[in-house]
């Protein structure tokens, strides 16, 4: 989640407010630590950002994974799948939106990826503490 979902989706949530191809490119853009400001900045960060997390979902139904509270991520939970789904769908929408580089349609998109993201998280993330998360 924080390596790859939390990065990503904020590129693409940024472009729902912000033309990406505004984004100001750094002098050396291979040096950039803000996907927008990189070599592969702009809306062509939207789509990589994007088709990472399509293949993040991927990762989600690995056996083996942890939540930050290390219990294991709930991968045999019948709702699970489901989850991991629409966040791979979500994602592809928020691609094809940005191939678009249509505002609307990354405004749709950002919309489906936030749904998405909140209907996993309403259940296993936002917890009273720490220690109640996927469960």
């Amino acid at each position: 989640m924080q390596g790859i979902l939390y990065p990503a989706s904020n590129v693409v949530f940024y472009a729902q407010g912000s033309d990406p191809d505004k984004f100001p490119q750094l002098a050396d853009p291979s040096l950039a630590t803000d996907l927008l400001a990189s070599a592969y900045g702009k809306w062509k960060a939207v789509e990589n950002s994007s088709l990472a997390m399509a293949e993040a979902a991927n990762l989600l139904t690995l056996p083996g994974r942890k939540c930050s509270n290390g219990l294991p991520v709930p991968i045999g939970n019948a709702d699970w799948p489901k989850f991991v789904r629409g966040l791979r769908e979500a994602a592809m929408v928020s691609y094809k939106a940005a191939q678009s580089k249509n505002m609307d349609n990354i405004l749709d998109a950002a919309d489906k990826l936030t749904t998405a993201c909140s209907n996993c998280h309403d259940k296993y993330r936002e917890k009273p503490t720490l220690a109640d998360r996927c469960k």
